[in-house]
């Protein structure tokens, strides 16, 4: 083993192959200081230990805490998440959307609380106690069940809002699931996945760092099973395999994985959206994609992405991500 690295196999009854193997880098918590990385390695396991040993209401005073300052940082103009909620406002100004960028940034930390409000509510008290805070249209449960049947499974294409983990408690209770993620950085974070995984009792196959050909190999078996797969696909992608699409006028690139799986089974490809207002999720559906074009299909779902954002931006979670922070700004000095 290298220096700084470090492995461990973990085991858990929400993992699809029920072990997973997760390396931990030397800079695998961040590279600075006040990194989200960072944050993210040290604030999980802290709260995760709170809720464990204190109740609800005490356990989310740090986030609370941590919210309020987000709150009176908004007024730092090189605040990022500040500088990606103007860009994504001016885009969707453009569209015909009206967003107040100080309101959609208010309304992206009530939706983070209300997503660790719901978290640990139902580490606490079980499914029971969340399930109806999300909501799903049956009709839309019975399009996807009907074309899981009708050919043998179905592709969820799923961007990182705020509340897609949460959300997946809510479809596995109408259609079988099996979310497709990769783990955290840190082998401790990624415990702490699994363990919500564990509670929400949806199976889960990791990936990151894994081989290409294993993760195909894997999901053909389960897809000859008629379950649906939920994958997130709006991470940009800087390889080979990539796909160019544009979105809010840029050039970007995504993955094909999933796609060219479908394509290859003839199976549709569903995009959905999670939307929040605080602690309550909603689950929208966009239209089937049933197509051997790889690269048109890329394009079809990632323009209900970009349709979604712009909708509602503060339920997408890479408002904070440094990338798409960049193309968004970008974005919005276009004429």
């Amino acid at each position: 083993m290298s220096k700084g690295v470090r492995s461990e196999t973990l085991y858990s009854s929400a993992l699809l192959l029920k072990q997973v193997t997760v390396t931990e880098h030397e800079h695998s918590r961040g590279r600075r200081l006040l990194s989200g990385t960072r944050l993210k390695a040290l604030l999980f396991p802290f709260l995760h230990r709170a809720i464990k040993h204190t109740s609800v209401n005490i356990a989310l005073l740090p986030m609370r805490f941590l919210i309020a300052i987000m709150h009176v940082l908004y007024f730092w103009p090189g605040n990022p998440l500040r500088v990606s909620c103007k860009a994504v406002c001016r885009i969707a100004a453009r569209e015909g959307f009206q967003h107040d960028p100080g309101r959609i940034y208010r309304q992206f930390l009530h939706n983070a609380l209300g997503v660790i409000e719901n978290y640990f509510l139902l580490h606490r008290h079980g499914i029971g106690h969340i399930a109806d805070r999300i909501l799903l249209r049956e009709q839309d449960a019975d399009m996807i069940r009907g074309l899981a049947k009708q050919h043998g499974g179905v592709i969820l294409a799923v961007p990182h809002n705020i509340a897609s983990a949460i959300s997946a408690l809510k479809l596995n209770r109408s259609f079988p699931l099996l979310v497709v993620a990769r783990n955290p950085h840190t082998i401790a974070r990624t415990k702490i996945t699994l363990e919500f995984f564990e509670h929400m009792q949806v199976p889960v196959l990791m990936v990151r760092g894994g081989n290409t050909f294993e993760l195909s190999r894997n999901l053909f078996s389960v897809l000859r099973t008629g379950r649906v797969i939920a994958a997130t696909l709006d991470n940009i992608e800087n390889s080979v395999e990539q796909v160019d699409v544009t979105i809010f006028g840029q050039r970007v690139g995504m993955a094909r994985w999933a796609v060219k799986i479908a394509a290859r089974k003839k199976l549709p490809v569903v995009p959905c959206y999670f939307s929040s207002t605080g602690n309550r999720h909603r689950i929208v559906f966009g239209e089937p994609i049933i197509t051997g074009d790889i690269e048109a299909a890329v394009q079809n779902y990632t323009r209900f992405f970009e349709q979604n954002i712009l909708t509602d931006p503060a339920s997408w979670a890479y408002l904070a991500d440094k990338r798409w922070r960049r193309i968004l700004s970008d974005a919005s000095r276009l004429g």
